[in-house]
């Protein structure tokens, strides 16, 4: 069954063909997603059923211009599709989100919904939010429900999240003339690529840990995958009074959800084994924007709620471990080439310890993180993907502040949008700036204004203080990174 509908349809109860139904409601927003929703839909027609209950999709198709609304008719004879085309938005995923949920809980600004259709929306006992490239295991739906009704409190069971590797592009034989379409639209890489999303998939083991052995406490409820109950949603609504769930003021609208959730007395939980699987970032242009927009919106929260919440708090001490991390690199980059030509470097052990615990910890998520390779255990072992991960990370962090002071606020999913697809334009900025600096040294040199005997003479009396320095923060950083290894301990698995 498929239906087009409308908010008007909900004003005069022609979705719903009836009101007694026990249901289950998916939302899916979609913009251009015709190279996967198929296999979105395709999982969730392999989802085990809930008992009584009938599963309802409802598809934001958001200003799609390729075959997204072709493809999704093709499952109209094994499930139930309702598709909303959007209409005038411009908050992207959150707008085409709350569009859709206009339809249960109506439009603060328009007609209100008839009685009927409301009775159907009462028989709805859960909402599941996902993305347009989310594949669920086969009992994904029925863990979460399971799990969601467990108690009342909990208002909201997040899935576990992990990348699918991408095939080898070998298996495409160089012959088969779609080679180069499939290359560009299908779930194809070369080693990078598989580099890439083992280092997505480890990030998502060592968060999905710490959440567990907190409790299983959520920190974000991942709009990949979450399913909530329906008496949470309507206090968002009437609380906050945003004419919707989603909020446009934050680029990760799941994180501002999540504390709104736990702000109005609900609980938010990750599930204990409901695992659902998301297309990698195959490339570093799209993993990096993708990063990007994610730590935009971290900021955004910590800077407007302070230190208000344990989260935010939790949020501030991470940055600050950062900021650690990037001064410790820096020092050692500095200052043990001066105390060579000094020739009085002596080698400090502790100074390697951030790097030697980094390497476990990437080591013991590598070997929790299910579906791993022994390849990636032993790459693993030898700390270049923890070192590669913490560089990352810290000009993704780096970029975001950056940005977070422009007074005309970039378009993070413009920006990852197009960093998908290939057609984001590059930016030279942090080039222009290594050129400019090496040109002022190298013509400092030449006019012999800079000298080696000039650096070094100006470094040497603070170079014993900066050795100190360093060693402080080295065992700061080690003390906070032993807690971080500790919440890896235990039978947990990603």
């Amino acid at each position: 069954m498929l239906k087009i509908v409308t908010y008007q349809d909900a004003v005069h109860n022609r979705i719903f063909d009836d009101t007694v139904s026990k249901r289950i409601a998916l939302v899916i927003p979609a913009h251009n997603e015709a190279d996967t929703i198929g296999g979105v839909l395709k999982s969730i027609v392999e989802q085990m059923g809930i008992a009584d209950h009938m599963l309802d999709i409802f598809i934001a198709l958001d200003n799609c211009s390729d075959g997204t609304e072709q493809e999704v008719t093709k499952y109209a004879d094994q499930l139930n599709l309702y598709l909303l085309k959007t209409v005038n938005n411009k908050e992207r995923k959150s707008g085409a989100l709350n569009q859709i949920y206009r339809l249960f809980f109506g439009d603060l600004t328009h007609e209100a919904l008839s009685d009927q259709h409301l009775k159907a929306v009462a028989n709805i006992d859960a909402f599941v939010g996902m993305d347009a490239d989310v594949y669920l295991a086969k009992d994904c739906l029925l863990t979460l429900y399971q799990e969601l009704t467990e108690q009342y409190k909990t208002g909201v069971v997040s899935a576990n999240y992990q990348c699918l590797l991408p095939e080898s592009i070998n298996v495409i034989p160089r012959n088969d003339p779609n080679r180069e379409y499939l290359l560009k639209h299908g779930k194809f890489g070369g080693p990078l690529s598989r580099f890439y999303a083992v280092a997505q998939n480890v990030e998502f083991s060592t968060w999905t840990i710490k959440q567990k052995v907190n409790n299983h406490t959520a920190q974000i409820a991942g709009g990949q995958c979450s399913m909530f109950r329906p008496e949470t949603l309507r206090d968002i609504y009437r609380h906050f009074k945003m004419n919707g769930i989603y909020s446009n003021e934050s680029d990760t609208e799941d994180l501002l959800l999540t504390q709104q959730i736990r702000e109005v007395g609900w609980q938010c939980k990750i599930s204990d084994s409901a695992r659902c699987y998301v297309d990698s970032m195959t490339t570093f242009r799209g993993l990096y924007n993708q990063r990007k927009k994610w730590q935009a919106g971290i900021i955004q929260y910590m800077t407007k709620a302070g230190v208000s919440t344990a989260y935010a708090r939790q949020l501030w001490s991470q940055e600050l471990l950062m900021g650690f991390n990037l001064l410790i690199r820096l020092m050692l980059i500095v200052l043990i080439p001066v105390a060579l030509l000094l020739n009085e470097y002596v080698w400090s052990y502790i100074w390697f310890m951030p790097i030697f615990v980094s390497a476990i910890l990437n080591t013991v998520a590598t070997i929790k993180t299910p579906n791993k390779r022994w390849v990636d255990v032993l790459f693993a072992l030898t700390t270049i993907p923890a070192e590669l991960t913490i560089w990352f990370k810290i000009v993704v962090h780096l970029s975001s502040w950056r940005d977070s002071f422009r007074i005309e606020k970039l378009d993070g999913w413009a920006m990852q949008y197009q960093a998908e697809n290939g057609t984001l334009k590059r930016s030279y900025n942090w080039l222009y700036i290594v050129l400019t600096l090496a040109a002022a040294i190298v013509v400092g040199f030449y006019f012999k204004w800079l000298s080696v005997d000039l650096l070094v003479m100006t470094v040497k009396p603070y170079l014993n203080a900066a050795f100190n320095v360093l060693t402080y923060l080295t065992i700061t950083t080690f003390v906070f990174m032993l807690f971080q290894l500790s919440k890896l301990r235990g039978h947990y698995r990603a």
